[in-house]
């Protein structure tokens, strides 16, 4: 009878220790896991694939997961992050600075820049909606990216992310248009 209360103690303290650090070490909106991802860009042939090479890199004394990007051009890059309390940062190699992806528990109104401040994010919406050409999706946190000192020229001066609980981002809207939307 002890073995088996003992047994069930250490179960029982296991799946409470499991739990905890799964609630400090994810983010529900932006999960970074094994799982890899395509996304199709609009109107075109043209996608990018990420994908989780189960590899970490250490920078500043902080373990970065590192993902690969590869676009459908041939442009390949390896890009890092880590979850800190539940927000999940990036990790800039050209600059050597972190940025704040998405926070613990985003709330509407909720801004922040990058740190050369050439990027405004705003939490704008939690239940937003969105049909892209694989699916229809709703109870969407919506994100806005504003470029502020015309940095990246390439880019659009806005965007709008839209991103699903435990899945992470599922497209992106620049000019009022469909951009990129996740195929997988």
């Amino acid at each position: 009878m002890r073995k088996i209360l003992i047994l069930i103690l250490c179960v029982i303290t296991s799946c409470a220790t499991k739990k905890i650090t799964s609630e400090s070490d994810s983010n529900i909106f932006y999960p970074i896991g094994k799982e890899n991802s395509k996304f199709n860009y609009a109107n075109s042939n043209a996608f990018v694939d990420h994908r989780d090479i189960s590899k970490t890199k250490e920078f500043d004394g902080k373990m970065y997961q590192t993902r690969v990007i590869e676009y459908s051009w041939g442009k390949k890059v390896e890009t890092f992050y880590r979850i800190d309390n539940g927000s999940v940062f990036y990790y800039d190699i050209k600059s050597e600075t972190e940025d704040l992806i998405m926070p613990k528990n985003p709330i509407v109104g909720y801004r922040w820049t990058n740190s050369d401040k050439s990027w405004e994010y705003e939490i704008v919406e939690l239940d937003g909606e969105l049909e892209t050409p694989e699916k229809k999706y709703s109870g969407l946190l919506v994100m806005r990216a504003r470029q502020l000192k015309d940095r990246d020229e390439t880019k659009l001066t806005e965007y709008l992310n839209y991103y699903q609980r435990n899945v992470g981002k599922v497209a992106s809207i620049g000019n009022g248009e469909l951009m990129t939307y996740r195929a997988y």
